[in-house]
């Protein structure tokens, strides 16, 4: 048995993760570091949705609760999630295969713009929970800024969503799938 037929039995194909260069973003394709905060991002932000969303939904009792499970998830998210977006700006935003300039920087752009909402969130919700003993105007300031960025980034998502969808229905790029996985070619042209 050869090397060359242990690696065409294993599970995942070889570039995956055969080319330690794979971590990175190339400039046509997102890298496993890219990928892997993306997701951990997508995650943390529909699970704080969720609970934040349902804080009012509960009897008065369960409010606290609710509102200090919230609080909880978004301080052990915060840092990965400042994490995807200094990682962002440092590596830039790859560009697609068969995508015109224009779609580029509207892609671009509403990526962009996701990252500055959240942004806005990632500073109103920690000042929002620590002015929140005093109930002062800076808490209410806040909290008028992480409600409303927190529909804002729903709105922004779905949107985002939508797009995906738009490119793997009608479109013959790799505008979804190089969020799953870096290109093969550039794994392999590397290695």
């Amino acid at each position: 048995m050869t090397v060359n037929s242990i690696r065409s039995t294993r599970v995942c194909p070889p570039y995956i993760m055969s080319n330690p260069r794979s971590l990175l973003d190339k400039n046509n394709s997102f890298g496993w570091l890219s990928i892997g905060l993306h997701w951990f991002a997508t995650f943390a932000i529909i699970l704080l949705w969720f609970v934040g969303q349902s804080i009012s939904l509960q009897s008065v009792e369960q409010i606290d609760a609710r509102r200090s499970l919230h609080i909880t998830l978004g301080l052990i998210a915060w840092l990965p999630l400042v994490a995807r977006i200094a990682w962002r700006y440092k590596s830039g935003h790859p560009h697609v295969n068969g995508q015109t300039l224009l779609e580029h920087r509207l892609a671009k752009a509403a990526h962009h713009l996701m990252l500055l909402v959240l942004v806005v969130m990632l500073i109103s919700g920690p000042l929002m929970a620590w002015a929140m003993p005093d109930r002062n105007s800076l808490s209410e300031f806040a909290f008028i800024f992480h409600s409303n960025a927190a529909t804002a980034l729903a709105v922004l998502v779905v949107l985002h969503i939508l797009a995906a969808l738009k490119h793997l229905m009608f479109h013959e790029d790799e505008t979804v799938a190089r969020i799953f996985v870096p290109r093969k070619d550039d794994a392999q042209s590397e290695g």
